[in-house]
């Protein structure tokens, strides 16, 4: 094809991109876990032959901004080796970028004997067997502790399945029935991205979808570095320190950005952070550059479906041997609280030249697992629930409430899937509107979840982070947000607080009640700014009080004939004082 046509272009675009979509939805039908049905952690890509991305659907961004970087290793690994029905297994974290919980299924393309793309999913299995039930456990020290490693094994061979190796991971997880039924699912997705690759293939020709998409990231790098250059040129830097590594109480946990806008390009170093921890908050490379990249790309490009085009015009320098770029085989279970401070430290780094675009500070990934696994004591199971939380107010508007951290895109787990699924009952959820900072507009809210036990010999495993230095910063004299935290029977004279990382506590008796509270986004601009209106309207709905509203915003709502109203002249008074 030796001149493009733009229009058929655009229908092979999106006709991938639908595909990805298409995989999604067969995951969610044929999942067996919660966590991949209801909150949607995965993501799904379409690569090229060489590990290009082609095509993504929203789910976890880092997923699948560093799933080319697998695909490049399993490449290599069978040195371009691929026969028609194989399907690919993946989890080393320093292929991944993520954890070891966090597994790749990807499966190769063939039209007419030829290798066309490959199709993946990446997704978090209710467990891989490793010392923590579900894992993201915070106390290990190496990954050998955090469960079965896969390095682009064949667990389907030319279409053969590798009854050795499924027999394997059966044996060795806490929940076998739940974890193959997600491979399965995982499978079905990718047999079905490959379908319509070839779909594509048959319609318009094999060399035509190359060469389309080839013109696509091409163009795709050209809007990019468009839109860079209408930067302010310069460096940019922010850090934040984080509370521990789960091992080491005495470290320094440090996290440092630079960003150097250059007048087609963008660079990010990360010197000056700390070297590899000994527990598992280290972030893999892959994942680093994913994060990075998918926050400017965010930036910048918001609307655009993402392709590799859109990473091209970026630089890393990444130091080897530190908490942003450890080497096998540092511990990396706890890795998603650097992903969520490396998109604020991003935020933060470009606030003032894009502050219509970067949000205030979103709190950090809050939640609890709640685990029996010892058969003696009850069926076992393992409750997976990362609470959404409040993410960072805007120029113009007030934060999101009930997200998930990163601005991201996943659902949160329905009381009901919860309730019916483990022996637990939710007994509030509500918002937490006093984790929320202060503003002109205020951040997101905080989530207050109970969880009563309803059964002996359950197990308790507590997530949280940046509970000193947050990274709900307030923006422009905004408050911050407050941290999560959690407690054990609230409201009792058996009440116990909890604001670190536990990797397990229990066995709790029946009745026990579990409350998790996530923290509120950050506040952007002076709460002395604050329409009025929107006091009154927080007044309303339970927010705050009207003795809040005074203190803090400076805003006097009186009683009118029964209704609540501003009153504008005392207002006026106290704002003006």
């Amino acid at each position: 094809m030796t001149v493009i046509d733009v229009v058929l272009t655009e229908i092979i675009r999106n006709r991938l991109v639908a595909s990805t979509e298409e995989m999604a939805k067969t995951l969610i039908l044929t999942a067996y876990s919660p966590l991949l049905y209801e909150v949607q952690d995965f993501s799904v890509t379409i690569m090229s032959a060489q590990g290009d991305m082609w095509a993504e659907t929203p789910g976890v961004i880092v997923f699948s901004q560093a799933f080319p970087d697998a695909v490049r290793a399993g490449i290599r690994r069978w040195d371009g080796r691929f026969d028609e029905g194989d399907v690919m297994i993946v989890n080393d974290p320093f292929e991944t970028g993520t954890h070891i919980s966090d597994t790749n299924i990807y499966m190769p393309a063939f039209h007419q004997g030829e290798l066309i793309a490959f199709c993946g999913i990446g997704a978090h299995w209710a467990d891989i067997g490793g010392k923590s039930p579900g894992g993201w456990c915070p106390d290990t020290t190496d990954m050998y502790q955090e469960g079965m490693c896969f390095r682009h094994q064949k667990i389907i061979a030319a279409g053969v399945k590798n009854e050795a190796l499924w027999d394997f991971i059966a044996d060795n997880v806490r929940l076998p029935v739940i974890v193959k039924g997600d491979l399965e699912a995982q499978i079905a997705a990718c047999r079905q991205g490959v379908a319509r690759v070839q779909a594509l293939c048959a319609k318009y020709g094999a060399n035509v979808v190359r060469e389309s998409m080839a013109h696509v990231i091409v163009e795709t790098d050209k809007a990019m570095r468009r839109a860079v250059a209408k930067l302010p040129q310069g460096e940019y830097g922010a850090s934040i320190r984080m509370d521990s590594d789960g091992v080491n109480p005495h470290g320094e946990f440090l996290v440092c950005l630079k960003v150097t806008v250059l007048p087609d390009r963008i660079a990010f170093s990360l010197h000056g952070s700390s070297p590899t921890a000994q527990g598992p908050i280290n972030l893999p490379a892959p994942c680093t550059r994913g994060i990075l990249a998918s926050s400017i790309k965010g930036l910048l490009m918001p609307h655009d479906p993402c392709n590799a085009g859109h990473t091209q015009c970026l630089e890393f320098e990444l130091p080897p041997s530190s908490i942003i770029n450890p080497q096998r085989p540092a511990p990396t279970d706890s890795y998603g609280y650097i992903v969520e401070c490396l998109m604020e430290l991003m935020f933060r780094c470009f606030a003032n030249i894009l502050p219509e675009t970067c949000p205030a500070g979103g709190y950090q990934l809050t939640g609890g697992f709640i685990s029996r696994i010892q058969p003696e004591l009850g069926k076992p199971f393992i409750c997976i629930d990362p609470v959404h939380g409040g993410n960072g107010a805007t120029h113009d508007s007030d934060g999101p409430t009930n997200q998930l951290i990163g601005n991201g895109d996943l659902p949160n787990n329905p009381v009901e899937v919860t309730e019916t699924r483990h022996p637990v009952r939710i007994e509030r959820f509500e918002f937490a509107s006093e984790m929320r900072g202060v503003g002109r507009f205020f951040g997101g809210k905080g989530v207050l979840k109970d969880y009563r036990l309803l059964e002996e010999g359950c197990f308790l495993g507590l997530l949280t982070e940046n509970t000193k230095d947050v990274t709900s910063k307030g923006v422009n004299g905004g408050g911050s947000g407050r941290p999560g935290f959690f407690a054990l029977n609230p409201g009792t004279a058996e009440e116990k607080t909890y604001t670190e990382r536990i990797a397990s506590i229990g066995p709790f008796p029946k009745g026990t009640v579990f409350r998790s509270t996530t923290g509120g986004g950050g506040g952007w601009g002076s709460p002395l700014e604050r329409d009025p209106q929107l006091v009154l309207a927080d007044i309303r709905n339970g927010f705050i009080d009207a003795a809040q509203a005074q203190a803090v915003c400076r805003v006097v709502v009186v009683e009118r004939a029964g209704e609540l109203a501003v009153d504008q002249q005392q207002t006026d008074e106290l704002r003006a004082a």
